[in-house]
């Protein structure tokens, strides 16, 4: 009975979902300055009797939504993004993102007193950039949680699967300026430093065939008649694994330093973003959500693949039972994310209605967490596997 009064409170209440898709489409916020979305998905939690803290974690958009039963039992915890990228909008779809989890998490509190435990809602910033659920699992933000819940808009729907972890580096070369017309003997190159790195680093790829290895220069210098004293250029170093994503960071690194010795010049290696970690998903928690959704929708969710991208909830998985399953909203074939053209799927009938199903699932599969002890101790033992 409780599944079927869940679907009933969120169907019911489902402008307020699409409040929220429109208000953050017509007013995308890139990341760390999502202040109008923060400030309006606190507000609505608060209408519907969650207790609110912002500003937190050390991100000022950053939130914690939570409603207590009063009575003991576990913690289900849903995620919103909402930030937007730069000129296209939320062509990353973390509009529907953040009203999934508005819909989920009013949902299941609508029944929570009958059944007991915590539902809480993490209100997660700047995903696309410098990963800001870090900050949340480094604050150990997740400790007393017994799952995480997140739907991600897509082109088709697919099952929770995997995703790369990401390294950013950024290598800073420190030489010794001179005239270009007249260098002296003791003068240092640092460009010239950074470019036979960068050519080095494109020689090592072909002996790490399973790395993704992609870097820039942001700083060559400032007028060609001057040698560079200072470049600097930066890299993002994707693997399928912790091990491995540390194993070609340090292949990368030591080669450039090696380079930079070579060419008489100092190079500070550091960290410019948080570490992202690959998705692990929860199969348990997967298969429930997938029994719930499928009886919604005509949509099936696809075998995962691996997704060759990467998301901050991978540090959330690592720490806490977690899936973040695909929800197509638009027709096969139809945009990619980010795109422009996806910003403007965000706003379909045909997303509202999956906006709405994948809601419903997820609520009803903190449900089924919450009401089914021999379903959560196997969620547990596959966690800790």
């Amino acid at each position: 009975m409780g599944k079927r009064e869940i679907e009933k409170y969120i169907l019911k209440n489902k402008e307020n979902m699409y409040r929220i898709r429109k208000e953050l489409f017509e007013n995308p916020e890139i990341g760390l300055k999502e202040n109008m979305a923060s400030e309006l998905l606190a507000a609505m939690f608060r209408e519907e009797g969650f207790s609110v803290i912002k500003g937190i974690y050390g991100l000022e958009t950053g939130f914690r939504a939570e409603y207590a039963s009063g009575s003991p039992g576990p913690s289900i915890a849903f995620i919103c993004e909402y930030d937007a990228l730069p000129e296209i909008g939320h062509a990353c779809g973390h509009n529907i993102i953040a009203a999934m989890s508005y819909g989920a998490a009013c949902g299941l509190k609508s029944v929570l007193d009958d059944i007991g435990g915590r539902v809480v809602v993490f209100g997660t910033p700047d995903e696309e950039r410098t990963s800001g659920k870090v900050n949340f699992v480094e604050a150990h933000a997740f400790d007393n949680i017994d799952a995480v819940i997140m739907c991600h808009p897509c082109t088709e729907s697919e099952e929770s699967g995997t995703t790369l972890g990401l390294g950013a580096l950024q290598f800073e070369f420190r030489g010794i300026s001179a005239h270009a017309a007249l260098p002296k003997e003791d003068c240092r190159n640092a460009l010239d430093a950074l470019v036979m790195s960068y050519l080095n680093i494109n020689n090592l790829k072909q002996y790490i065939p399973g790395a993704n290895i992609y870097g820039i220069i942001d700083n060559g210098g400032s007028r060609p008649n001057i040698i560079p004293d200072y470049a600097s250029m930066k890299y993002y170093i994707r693997a399928a694994s912790k091990k491995k994503l540390q194993e070609y960071m340090d292949r990368v690194a030591g080669c450039v330093r090696h380079t930079a010795r070579a060419s008489g010049v100092s190079v500070d290696v550091t960290e410019f973003e948080n570490r992202v970690e690959g998705l692990v998903t929860n199969h348990t928690l997967s298969d429930v959500f997938k029994e719930n959704y499928e009886k919604l929708t005509t949509l099936r969710l696809k075998k995962p693949e691996t997704y060759a991208a990467t998301s901050d909830i991978g540090n959330v998985s690592n720490v806490v039972p977690t899936i973040h399953s695909w929800i197509g909203i638009t027709s096969a074939g139809g945009p990619a994310l980010h795109n422009p053209e996806f910003t403007d799927a965000t706003m379909t009938d045909f997303a509202a209605g999956e906006m709405l199903s994948a809601a419903v699932a997820m609520a009803q599969t903190g449900y089924q967490v919450i009401t089914e002890p021999e379903l959560l101790q196997k969620i547990r033992l596959e966690f800790e596997k």
